[in-house]
């Protein structure tokens, strides 16, 4: 909806409510006609549920596991606090570009004793040939943050190439 006819719109509607005599209630009633002719221009409403997904075969099946078991052993070793060790997990270009952050992030939970714990809030999805997406909320006592992680095929093995917060 252009600017032209938004204008056009609220001179017609402050004519029609006469907001200039009526003021307040009025300019809420021509606010709110304006709101529901914008949400109803942008699409509003119910969105559209996904389309359905098709069944996993038994090997993706079996890597979805796989990357699943992946994480889970990620986070355990994030709770023992060794940077390092997450060292395996990643791609290692990745891993170089996300270590200093990875560390200060850590020193947060060892100082306070924290852990994690996941919850997979999307299963492990193939998003292009090569790459599985896998989301989940992970929670500390005090807080918590969606992940999204993104696992790669790398040299046959499969490595994080993306782990950020939603």
């Amino acid at each position: 909806m252009g600017l032209a006819v938004i204008d056009r719109y609220l001179l017609r509607a402050s004519r029609t409510c006469a907001v200039h005599k009526r003021g307040v209630r009025g300019l809420a009633l021509v606010l709110a006609a304006l709101a529901l002719t914008a949400f109803a221009a942008c699409g509003g409403g119910d969105p559209e549920p996904p389309p359905p997904q098709e069944p996993l075969t038994a090997e993706e099946q079996a890597l979805a596991e796989h990357l699943r078991h992946k994480t889970a052993e990620l986070w355990l070793v994030y709770n023992g606090h060794d940077v390092d060790g997450l060292r395996v997990f990643y791609e290692e270009s990745y891993f170089e570009a996300e270590e200093a952050e990875l560390r200060r992030n850590m020193e947060f939970f060892e100082s306070g004793k924290l852990v994690i714990t996941a919850e997979e809030t999307s299963p492990p999805t193939e998003i292009e040939p090569g790459r599985w997406q896998i989301k989940q909320k992970a929670s500390w006592d005090g807080g918590s943050v969606n992940m999204n992680f993104i696992y790669e095929q790398i040299d046959g093995e499969w490595l994080l190439t993306y782990a950020e917060t939603d």
